[in-house]
């Protein structure tokens, strides 16, 4: 290589982190983050490397939330980024799409795919999670079922005028209160037994309650029962364009329908055919009350949806702050969107 033809792209290198540097300043986005990392090759023909170092760019957080946010990191800015980064002749498509709206924030092309070559290509596909500002994105209702263990374990005092299952059914009433009942709506099952629905999915806040007061400890421990009933509302009251959620509280191990070994496994089957319930899954959260000898911990962890969602209170005076945890988990998890970002480059020969 001549020393002209080096110095020539040390001049289009130049060229080019002066443009980048001058549009990421126009949007608002630190020039220098990206130019640290941004490494385009001007010699090879080959689009690889170039390929990666654009969508690294583009998946970046703060260019992902600044598109989401509908600021001004505008298609005609992304055309000329995208196009000042690529070698002469080249074809592109970049597209942003929203998982929660399932809509497209933003896409840029030069041109069809139909007039290039597939001899030389870069394609790329990625999602991620990010969290908005709450004034921009739309709140999703939710659909929760509690299920509360009411077996006789639960008659047990607490203390001298209350007994866990009191505690319980306090605990579930403040979760109650702390939804929007104009949206969102909560049903309940409990079990000992065998299991029962007790209340369908409703936005009444009274009669939710009213339910949960109505609850009394008697017999054994019907796991699986509870989550059956559960995934039964679900599918003929659940609302398509809600979260749907179960509760579940225990404090013992299960041990009907049938023998305790047959139960477990029901439980688990239940909580499976829970997680791909009306092809977007139930989120379940797990709390085990009581000593870890009386409970089946590792049971209640694989019920729930991810490990992290089982909650063990050791006393029953915890399961408010308990429930109180859960309700901010689930607003905190609508309030999530994936972005969906797919790039495709070709090569004019």
């Amino acid at each position: 290589m001549t020393r002209e033809t080096i110095n020539d792209n040390r001049g289009q290198m130049r060229v080019i982190e002066a443009m980048i540097a001058c549009l990421l300043l126009i949007s608002g986005l630190s020039a220098a983050t990206y130019l640290s990392r941004v490494n385009v090759s001007v010699e090879d023909n080959s689009l690889y490397e170039t390929g990666e170092n654009i969508f690294d760019l583009l998946s970046d957080s703060n260019v992902v939330q600044r598109i989401m946010e509908g600021g001004d990191f505008t298609e005609a800015q992304l055309k000329t980024l995208i196009s000042t980064l690529l070698p002469p002749d080249s074809v592109y498509a970049v597209y942003f799409g929203s998982s929660m709206t399932n809509s497209t924030l933003l896409n840029a092309t030069n041109m069809g795919f139909s007039s290039s070559s597939g001899n030389n290509a870069f394609s790329d596909l990625g999602s991620y999670t990010i969290s908005l500002p709450l004034s921009h994105v739309e709140y999703q209702p939710v659909d929760v079922m509690l299920i509360i263990d009411r077996s006789g374990s639960m008659g047990d005092h607490y203390n001298q005028t209350h007994t866990k299952l009191d505690l319980a059914k306090a605990a579930a009433k403040t979760f109650v209160d702390q939804l929007n009942m104009t949206r969102d709506r909560v049903g309940l099952a409990s079990f000992a037994d065998e299991a029962t629905l007790d209340c369908y999915l409703t936005n009444n806040t009274a009669s939710i309650k009213s339910h949960i007061n109505s609850l009394n400890a008697n017999g054994y421990t019907n796991i699986g029962g509870g989550i059956s009933k559960s995934n039964e509302e679900f599918v003929n009251h659940g609302r398509s364009d809600a979260v749907w959620v179960m509760i579940l509280l225990s404090d013992g191990k299960a041990n009907r329908p049938q023998s305790e070994g047959y139960a477990h496994d029901y439980a688990i089957e239940q909580a499976e055919c829970a997680k791909i319930l009306g092809g977007k899954g139930v989120r379940i959260y797990t709390i085990g009350l009581g000593s870890p000898n009386d409970l089946d911990e590792d049971l209640l962890k694989q019920i729930a949806f991810d490990e992290s969602k089982y909650f063990h209170a050791p006393t029953a005076d915890q399961l408010e702050s308990i429930y109180i945890a859960i309700s901010k988990d689930i607003l905190l998890q609508v309030r999530y969107d994936i972005v969906i970002i797919q790039l495709n480059i070709f090569g004019s020969g």
